[in-house]
């Protein structure tokens, strides 16, 4: 028996809390995975566990082995998930968490392409506006569109998103049409609720001098999706991405304003925790996704 069958037997026995559990899920006997422990133990020359009849407990011997272990493990599933890559073979569970509309109009398709590629990869898609703690370990990849401030995570980033000032051509002929950043405080605007009233809304000139206007309006979302539809209704005016207007944009349901002026550019990133041993397969969708939209 090989060293690591051993090393997965004391995983299984520290993981589970108990020989008996352990037993359980290697579908050996209690006897078999005692034994395996006992000579491990004879083989290192040290005590790894401390037994009564209650509970095991790691010794400080145990703790350092049982973290090489389970680091060994972690790279040695890497490097057959790698070679099932290489094949096209890659397998196991996937968890994406995405915001709502950026989810359904960027990565959808993607998405639906990558699982066609890699049939034995089984995802589970969360679509959701709020704030999703990628270092929490509930998800594999979190996709984030904005600014990162949180050192613990990896990002890489999947593209750029451009906001753009739109309303309906109907609330302009009602309204008329705000030639200057400064006629918004005039408008009914449509506004985001994850980014604060306080900070407006800031346009930039060609000479990429910064118009800042604080906002007012009938309508709050933390959805694009609602402020979209609301601003195509002629309620008033909208700040939002680019990949959220373009079937509008096409339909002339909505119409670009203030022409002269950009809004602040943001990047979308996916982002996961930070850790030597990345699962092959996270890595491959992540890949796959920047090779897709075609980032360099």
């Amino acid at each position: 028996m090989s060293r690591l069958d051993y090393m997965a037997n004391f995983v299984a026995v520290v993981d589970k809390g108990s020989i008996t559990a352990a037993a359980d899920q290697l579908e050996l006997t209690v006897a078999a995975v005692s034994k395996r422990l006992k000579m491990l133990e004879t083989e290192l020359g040290v005590r790894l566990l401390t037994r009564n009849t209650r509970q095991l407990s790691l010794t400080e011997a145990g703790h350092y082995y049982y973290q090489h272990c389970r680091e060994v493990q972690e790279e040695v599933n890497r490097v057959d998930q790698h070679l099932l890559a290489m094949q096209g073979k890659l397998s196991g569970e996937l968890r994406i968490n995405m915001p709502m509309t950026y989810g359904k109009v960027r990565l959808t398709k993607l998405l639906i392409r990558f699982l066609q590629q890699h049939p034995d990869i089984h995802l589970t898609a969360h679509l959701d506006d709020a704030y999703t703690d990628a270092a929490s370990g509930d998800y594999d990849v979190v996709i984030r569109i904005g600014v990162l401030d949180d050192s613990r995570l990896v990002a890489r980033k999947l593209e750029n998103a451009y906001l753009l000032p739109v309303a309906a051509p109907a609330y302009l002929q009602t309204h008329g049409t705000p030639q200057t950043p400064a006629e918004l405080a005039q408008h009914q605007c449509l506004h985001y609720t994850n980014v604060s009233h306080r900070e407006g809304w800031t346009l930039y000139d060609h000479g990429g001098n910064a118009n800042n206007v604080q906002i007012r309006g009938q309508l709050c979302a933390n959805n694009g999706e609602v402020l979209k539809q609301a601003a195509i209704a002629g309620m008033g005016v909208a700040l939002l991405p680019d990949f959220e207007l373009i079937a509008a944009l096409e339909k002339g349901e909505l119409v670009r304003i203030l022409p002269d002026y950009s809004a602040q550019t943001v990047s979308v990133y996916a982002v996961y925790p930070s850790r030597q041993f990345l699962p092959e397969k996270t890595r491959a969708l992540v890949d796959f996704l920047i090779s897709a939209l075609q980032i360099a």
